[in-house]
């Protein structure tokens, strides 16, 4: 998948294409100097890292607010920001360098005043009062769901979904976090790999 291919499923904007081509720039330069993602991704970020985060937004409602644990190299947060312009989101990284990474592409692209990036460990993120949490929670190659559960769950909110994606052990990860946690969800196949799916999950508690 290319620009034109992206551009093609997303049905996003020249505006927007641009965006993320400056995106793509600045993750090859800064690559250079940290490990920001697999290398043997990079030639394939449109599809790897751009698509695989956009497809979240059609499982969203447009100009909501999101939790993004372990934002790394800002997938899918920093993608959703630039794809849903209303869109407001909390970046949450541990590694100062990647969040150097992150507010500087945020800076370039006029994301700061939606954007939040929280340079801390997720357990030491503040907890906002319950009508200020997040509408969606997501991460990406982060954790396991139960570890994802257990991060998140002081920051949700009692109507937040969690949009996680998920490689071929999805079915094993939602077994796991059952022994700890109850939730209702659904699977949803990726649109970039056959294996994986989105998993949306809502409800969740402590057994």
């Amino acid at each position: 998948m290319n620009r034109d291919d992206f551009a093609a499923a997303f049905d996003v904007s020249r505006e927007t294409l641009d965006k993320l081509e400056t995106y793509a720039e600045m993750l090859a330069d800064w690559q250079t100097r940290m490990n920001l993602v697999g290398p043997a991704t990079l030639p394939h970020v449109w599809e790897r890292h751009f698509a695989d985060s956009a497809q979240l937004l059609s499982l969203a409602k447009p100009g909501a607010t999101w939790l993004d644990l372990g934002a790394g190299a800002g997938f899918p947060g920093l993608v959703i920001a630039i794809m849903d312009a209303e869109a407001r989101l909390t970046l949450v990284e541990s590694i100062t360098k990647k969040c150097r990474f992150l507010q500087a592409v945020a800076d370039e692209l006029g994301l700061g005043d939606r954007v939040s990036i929280a340079n801390c460990r997720i357990e030491a993120l503040e907890r906002k009062p319950p009508k200020q949490r997040p509408q969606y929670i997501t991460a990406r190659a982060l954790a396991s769901l139960a570890q994802l559960f257990d991060w998140g769950l002081p920051h949700a909110g009692p109507h937040s979904i969690w949009l996680l994606p998920k490689g071929a052990r999805h079915a094993e990860e939602i077994d796991e976090a059952r022994r700890a946690f109850v939730f209702q969800h659904e699977t949803i196949p990726s649109r970039t790999s056959s294996d994986a799916r989105i998993i949306k999950a809502w409800g969740v508690a402590r057994t």
